[in-house]
């Protein structure tokens, strides 16, 4: 019984246990079910309050506007409101109906992205299922988006691959599906995915594979575009090679320089899968897909790849106008990225500044190879075109109004097309040349207290610091001018005179290099470091920086920012923006009217004669200035009328040519833009300020004239010339001298000098004494009427005795104006040139059956004069007695001796219209030792 007894508390025992274990199992279950259910709710309010939050931090769509988001495309127009360009977004997009799409091409895309698109309502949970496991396992983000999802995401989203951004495609997607049919949303879908480089939409894909439209295309050509959207840069048909790389079979298409388009290989298992999936789903039979399949080895042979080239009046322009909306847009509180989606897919109304009639003269001249003479053709006449495609030489223009800085006409290149190409225009600029002239040293030395009659003396001088030793600079006609008004050194752009002037705006040479900075600056044109050659034109300068300088001498000394466009607005007409130009005073107007009259006297009879747009440069004037870089390389002309304003470059792009006739070419295309434009406007004067005024001046001094500047042997240099009220010479001329000269030996007369050898003559005395001996012997042009700093000398002489009787002859050489330009001294003695440093050696002479040397000197001459045939020279001859002679007549050779530096014979160069200056570092050292030259020297 004891034994039944503790068996049965045993059990009880084990029984109470029992019970025990699993009431504490299911209160630690209750427990942890609590606590999961509590976490769960808190994680699921969590989730639920990101997504609310989320939802509620987006934007609202209007799903039915889609078609404004994605056609809403913006238009530039010119200044009468016509279209110039329709601005296309970054990607390459057009838009076709549902019905243009061929279902072969729809079944494609929706059988790889959707194949439960025509059942789900935006959102495809067993796709979603499958992502979200693969993220979890993976570790990585897969993509369950449904083509309504892909649709929002392209319209309204970016493409992080963030959680909020799927939860708001979502989101989207719902508000899509409930408002829009599926046709209406495949159709849009089709017009927006991306299918490689800047295609969008089937459309646009079509043409640039196939080169054909998307209602063409058949099931292989659908297929192999269905399987991009997955990876567009890595599934695409086609990509670019380098030509080395690949062989001439493989090439698809090649005509770029360098880079060719072959058939990617990788699109193929892309394209299988397509196939694979619509087989799957029933779009296509067995038989279909078994032939689609095999057409895979040859899908190289479907590829037809095409360009799109823009083309039209506008195409640099264009380009301008869109960085200055940009530009525009920032600068009103716009991002960058905000900028360039309002310009782009904002349906904007841009209205330019441009004036189609003047475009499509200065294109058509432009594209006229008859003012291109250097244009390279083939054996046929065909213009040829360098590696890059590009006609040469090649040329750019920028025409604005100076008044109100609206560019009115713009080229960036001739026979170009497309967009976002290289715009000479403004791109980085060539060496300007002698246009830089007026605005680097003339324009401020106006501003600051010079006037057009101050004088630079034009000679050699050394003004490069890093070699003082050598001459620089030099004048591209190889001579020098000598005095020189500011109107004459403009007139012919002499590098000398622009030089000396722009290191005169300062107190030192340092000083004066930052004046002159600072007057660039003040135009509109930055030149970083500033240095001597600065004024000559060295620095690189755009037309379209040249053009906008000018307009302030145009615009009576107000600088106007050029403008590309005057208001922005949008697809409504609603005015987003008006453009107005920054505007201030640089210079007083009698300052810029000062270097119009000057630039205009270029052009009336200087080098730029080949610019004027009426006959004589009237009725319509031009003002401006030609320039010429070094070895004619770069050929500019920069000018004004009073109604518009150019500048005009013309050069080869790898800078290796020069251009045949230099400026002259580029002058002459300038006028024939202009005369065209001009042809219906009416004659009209520059305005000239009230405050200018004209008096008589002398052109050597720049003072009151005398009685002595009319009798200057060239002619009288008694001119009128403008000032600015309060600036006119006050002084009477003190260059022009009348003295008394020894008339046979051209030297100043001593109390001692013979009355009848005598003659009163006007000469010029410089400001600062010039020798040509510390130049190597070169003179300026005016050299001939410089005061003699020599006087008349009696010396002795003790000639060789040849026998009895002989007598020895020295001569002088003179040329045809009377002028002493040699002498010699008696044969075999020898003197030394007190002027020149030189020593010179005498011969024997014989000429009209005379022979002095041996002669009775009672048989010979005492003096006179023989002309030499065939040369314009006289020969002046005097006997010349040995010390014991017995003749009673009076020993003239002490009278006939003169130390004159020997000169050669002047060459008096033609003036060449065809030819023009500006070589500003030129190295020539073929300057001409001219001492009767004239003004009008050739240039190269």
């Amino acid at each position: 019984m004891s034994y039944e007894k503790d068996a049965q508390n045993k059990n009880n025992r084990k029984k109470k246990n029992t019970s025990l274990k699993q009431k504490k199992f299911f209160q630690a279950l209750t427990f942890t079910t609590a606590v999961i259910l509590v976490l769960g709710i808190i994680i699921a309010g969590f989730t639920l309050n990101f997504v609310y939050s989320t939802i509620s931090d987006s934007p609202d769509i209007d799903p039915r506007n889609m078609y404004d988001l994605l056609g809403n495309n913006s238009f530039i127009l010119d200044n009468e409101g016509n279209i110039l360009e329709e601005i296309e977004q970054d990607e390459h997009r057009v838009i076709v109906d549902y019905a243009e799409i061929p279902e072969i091409v729809r079944d494609g895309f929706v059988a790889i992205e959707d194949e439960r698109f025509w059942s789900h309502n935006g959102l495809d949970f067993k796709r979603i299922v499958g992502a979200a496991w693969s993220n979890i396992s993976s570790g990585t983000q897969q993509g369950g988006s449904t083509i309504t999802q892909q649709l929002a995401k392209n319209l309204y989203l970016t493409h992080d691959q963030t959680y909020t951004r799927k939860i708001q495609d979502a989101y989207y997607a719902t508000q899509i599906e409930n408002q829009l049919s599926k046709d209406q949303i495949l159709e849009a879908y089709l017009n927006t995915i991306n299918l490689g480089g800047q295609n969008h939409g089937v459309e646009a894909a079509s043409q640039a594979y196939f080169s054909k439209p998307v209602s063409e295309l058949d099931l292989v050509e659908g297929a192999l575009l269905a399987g991009i959207p997955r990876n567009p840069s890595r599934y695409s048909p086609i990509r670019y090679v380098h030509e080395d790389d690949v062989s001439e079979q493989d090439i698809v298409l090649d005509d770029t320089s360098d880079y060719v388009i072959i058939f990617d290989e990788r699109s193929i298992p892309r394209y299988q899968l397509v196939l694979r999936m619509m087989h799957k789903n029933d779009y296509i039979t067995e038989e279909e897909y078994e032939s689609a399949l095999a057409e895979g080895e040859n899908l190289h042979e479907r590829i037809n790849p095409s360009r799109y080239a823009d083309s039209g009046i506008s195409s640099h322009f264009a380009d301008l106008v869109k960085d200055d909306v940009i530009e525009a847009l920032v600068e009103k509180g716009h991002t960058e990225d905000e900028a360039n989606q309002l310009l782009y897919s904002g349906g904007l109304r841009i209205h330019s500044t441009l004036e189609r009639g003047m475009q499509e003269i200065t294109e058509e001249e432009f594209n006229n190879p008859d003012n291109f003479p250097d244009s390279l053709r083939d054996e046929q006449g065909n213009l040829l075109r360098d590696e890059d495609g590009n006609v040469q030489p090649q040329g750019a223009m920028v025409i604005s109004d100076p008044k109100t800085g609206e560019i009115k006409a713009f080229m960036g290149g001739r026979e170009t097309t497309g967009r976002r190409i290289f715009n000479r225009a403004i791109g980085s600029g060539r060496p300007p040349g002698s246009s830089m002239k007026p605005l680097a040293a003339y324009l401020p030395a106006l501003n600051n207290q010079h006037t057009v009659a101050s004088v630079i003396d034009d000679i050699p001088v050394y003004l490069n610091p890093e070699k003082p030793e050598e001459r620089y600079p030099r004048n591209v006609n190889r001579e020098y001018a000598g005095l020189t008004n500011l109107r004459e050194g403009v007139k012919w752009s002499s590098n000398v005179v622009a030089m000396r002037l722009m290191l005169e705006l300062g107190s030192s040479d340092s000083d004066s290099l930052r004046i002159m900075g600072e007057a660039l600056d003040s135009v509109g044109v930055t030149i970083n470091n500033p240095v001597n050659s600065t004024v000559l034109g060295s620095d690189n300068v755009s037309p379209y920086e040249m053009n906008r300088a000018y307009n302030v001498i145009a615009n009576e000394g107000v600088y106007t920012d050029l403008i590309s466009f005057t208001r922005i607005e949008d697809a409504s007409g609603n005015l987003i923006l008006e453009n107005q130009p920054e505007k201030h005073r640089v210079y007083d107007p009698e300052v810029s009217y000062l270097m119009t009259d000057i630039m205009r006297t270029a052009v009336n009879s200087g080098y730029g004669r080949q610019a004027a747009i009426r006959s004589d440069n009237q009725g319509i004037p031009v003002s401006g200035k030609t320039g010429t870089t070094q070895d004619q390389k770069d050929a500019w002309f920069v000018g004004f009328t009073p109604y518009l304003s150019g500048a005009t470059w013309m050069g080869f792009d790898d800078n290796d040519n020069p251009i045949t006739g230099s400026s002259v070419v580029s002058a002459r295309l300038w006028s024939q833009v202009m005369t065209r434009i001009h042809e219906d406007y009416e004659n009209k004067d520059f305005t000239r300020p009230d405050n200018i005024i004209s008096r008589e001046v002398c052109a050597i001094s720049g003072k009151i004239p005398t009685e002595l500047c009319e009798r200057d042997p060239r002619g009288s240099q008694v001119t009128t010339e403008l000032f600015i009220r309060g600036t006119e010479p006050t002084e009477e001329c003190d260059s022009h001298v009348l003295v008394k000269i020894h008339e046979p030996t051209g030297t100043l007369a001593t109390d001692d000098t013979p009355e009848e050898e005598i003659k009163e003559k006007v000469y010029v005395s410089r400001p600062v004494p010039y020798y040509p001996e510390d130049h190597d012997g070169i003179t300026p042009r005016d050299w001939p009427y410089e005061l003699p700093k020599e006087y008349e000398e009696l010396e002795e002489y003790d000639p060789e005795i040849h026998g009895t009787g002989s007598v020895t002859v020295k001569y002088v050489e003179i040329d045809e104006n009377g002028e002493v330009i040699q002498t010699l001294s008696p044969q075999e003695y020898v003197i030394e040139d007190e002027k020149a440093g030189t020593e010179y050696s005498t011969e024997q002479l014989t000429f009209d059956n005379y022979e002095f040397v041996g002669m009775d000197p009672d048989s010979a001459p005492a003096s006179g004069t023989v002309s030499k045939e065939d040369q314009h020279v006289i020969y002046q001859y005097q006997a010349v007695l040995p010390e014991d002679s017995e003749d009673d007549e009076p020993d003239e050779d002490e009278n006939g001796e003169t130390d004159n530096e020997e000169n050669e014979d002047d060459d008096e160069d033609d003036n060449d219209e065809d030819e023009e200056d500006g070589e500003e570092e030129d190295d020539s050292s073929n300057e001409n030792n001219n001492g009767n030259g004239n003004n009008n020297g050739n240039s190269n």
